[in-house]
């Protein structure tokens, strides 16, 4: 789809028509559809740190020089599976739990912090996440990276959230 003649991905007009159409049934704002689109970005960069050690490209090559995670590209996850890993991290791994009571009761892989014993994921070094964020960030990942491929020479990289107001 031209615009102003430049060229978006399908995936960019898939978006930019379930907007519009939200926006024509009265379901939801323009702000709260920005909010969302950049939401997941802004956990992925700046909540979150995913890029510390899966990397600006998603690729597993941390933006943290000593950190090296999954590279999502190579990935073939689905959201379900993504939210699991977001919110119980990942047993035995430097991946880290992101939900508040993950491990409190056996809703991750079906274990208990007794269950998975030293086997525990860390909690993150940044901040706990709420459930709608944890959806947007595995939303930017699946959308931004999953399935990808490696990252082309030169390619242009992901859009980074503006910088934080002071």
């Amino acid at each position: 789809m031209p615009l102003s003649g430049r060229h978006i991905s399908k995936s960019a007009q898939a978006g930019i028509i379930f907007a519009v159409g939200m926006l024509g049934l009265g379901l939801t704002s323009w702000p709260a559809i920005a909010q969302q689109l950049s939401g997941g970005a802004r956990i992925y960069f700046e909540k979150g740190g995913c890029n510390q050690c899966h990397g600006t490209n998603g690729d597993g090559v941390g933006d943290d020089a000593r950190e090296h995670g999954a590279n999502f590209r190579e990935s073939a996850l689905d959201k379900e599976t993504m939210v699991m890993i977001i919110s119980c991290g990942v047993p035995g791994t430097n991946m880290p739990y992101f939900e508040k009571f993950s491990y409190t009761d056996d809703r991750c892989y079906g274990m208990t912090a007794a269950d998975a014993g030293t086997d525990k994921p860390q909690a993150p070094i940044t901040t706990f996440l709420a459930k709608r964020d944890i959806s947007a960030v595995a939303d930017y990942i699946l959308e931004t990276f999953v399935g990808k491929g490696p990252v082309t020479p030169g390619a242009e990289k992901p859009a980074q959230p503006p910088p934080a107001a002071h």
